[in-house]
């Protein structure tokens, strides 16, 4: 009896923690990012990270998404990083601290969350973060590496056959890159970004008439792209030619 006792008084005190939480995340959904973090300083107990049934891993994730949104890197490293505490057996707050060294161009910090990642769980996404990092640094041979790997475990990961279809181009590949971008175009089509890797490959390839076809398809899906609009007049200058 009084077990029971305990665990419904544990259950009462959690309930009002969860529905504010609920109401930090509704904030957060309707981009109000001030009043989501409001709700979770108000119910963040720092004394209770480690605590059984405690809210705050789940508070201090959503505080690190916030914080990345609003540009306040060191804000979402700091909660994140307590979060890989708090879950050990976690990849998910690792993987996001190495997109957010990645989107900082700290490549190398990128590739220490993404490795240990790998010693919690053979994840699709951090070795395609390896690829994006050591992409970054300009090692190509060992980003295609693991590129390649992330497609092993998932293939159906677009975009690592598009940041593959990259590294190749800048290896000098240029039927290996037209390979794996036709492998991302073909998982999204309506991808602006892979239609126009597509058709430059294309076009480094002699190959004018796809790299018009593709361009064309980049610049309906992205017109206020200014990149793409560049590589659309020059191809389809060329194209008229």
């Amino acid at each position: 009896m009084r077990l029971l006792i305990v665990i419904i008084l544990t259950l009462s005190s959690i309930a009002p923690a969860y529905a504010q939480y609920d109401k930090a995340v509704k904030h957060f959904e309707q981009g109000n990012y001030d009043a989501s973090l409001a709700e979770i300083a108000s119910n963040l107990d720092v004394s209770q990270d480690f605590e059984p049934n405690s809210l705050n891993y789940n508070l201090r994730y959503l505080a690190g998404h916030i914080h990345t949104k609003k540009g306040n890197y060191e804000s979402a490293l700091a909660h994140l990083k307590r979060c890989a505490e708090i879950k050990k057996d976690s990849i998910d707050p690792i993987i996001d601290i190495a997109f957010i060294y990645i989107d900082q161009k700290s490549f190398t910090d990128a590739i220490m969350w993404a490795r240990k990642a790998i010693q919690i769980k053979q994840s699709a996404i951090a070795y395609y973060i390896l690829g994006l990092s050591f992409s970054g640094i300009q090692s190509y041979w060992q980003a295609k590496e693991y590129l390649e790997k992330a497609i092993a475990i998932d293939p159906e990961m677009y975009f690592a056959y598009n940041e593959l279809g990259n590294v190749l181009m800048r290896l000098g590949k240029l039927s290996q890159a037209q390979t794996a971008y036709s492998a991302a175009y073909a998982l999204y089509p309506s991808s602006a970004y892979i239609c126009n890797n597509l058709a430059l490959c294309y076009a480094k390839s002699g190959d004018i008439k796809k790299a018009k076809e593709m361009i064309g398809k980049a610049h309906t899906f992205d017109a206020s792209n200014t990149i793409i609009t560049t590589n659309y007049n020059r191809i389809i200058n060329v194209a008229n030619k």
